[in-house]
């Protein structure tokens, strides 16, 4: 009998607001305000859960779009391959593990997440006569 009146004020807590779960704390007023339940009086009676649900979907989905395809930081920036990248002329392609297509460049450093770099080859020649 006492566990189900704790549980009961637990669950009427929630829909109150007064104990939000941390996903709930990025949602804004304005999600809350729409996501409200009111009677024909018009009072306010709590929020939708399905409601709620689907609003922190959408930004927990945002939140995965951006860090999918955020791409790799840029060390090679204005720099030259370096020698490990096809004796240092670098890569003519690459491909990016987070889906996004990366940007066009004459060289990159790696063949997978590559970054651009400025090519400089190491030219291996026979003797000089």
């Amino acid at each position: 009998m006492r566990l189900s009146i704790t549980l009961a004020a637990a669950a009427f807590a929630g829909t109150l607001g007064v104990t939000a779960p941390a996903a709930a704390q990025t949602l804004s007023d304005g999600d809350y305000e729409q996501c409200s339940v009111y009677d024909r009086e018009g009072k306010f009676k709590g929020y939708d859960s399905v409601c709620l649900e689907r609003k922190r979907t959408a930004l927990a989905r945002l939140r995965d779009r951006q860090a999918r395809y955020n791409p790799p930081a840029p060390a090679y920036s204005s720099a030259y391959c370096p020698y490990t990248a096809n004796l240092g002329a670098g890569y003519i392609t690459t491909w990016w593990s987070n889906g996004r297509i990366p940007p066009v460049s004459t060289a990159y450093d790696a063949p997978v997440d590559g970054r651009p770099c400025i090519p400089n080859p190491i030219y291996i020649r026979k003797g000089v006569p």
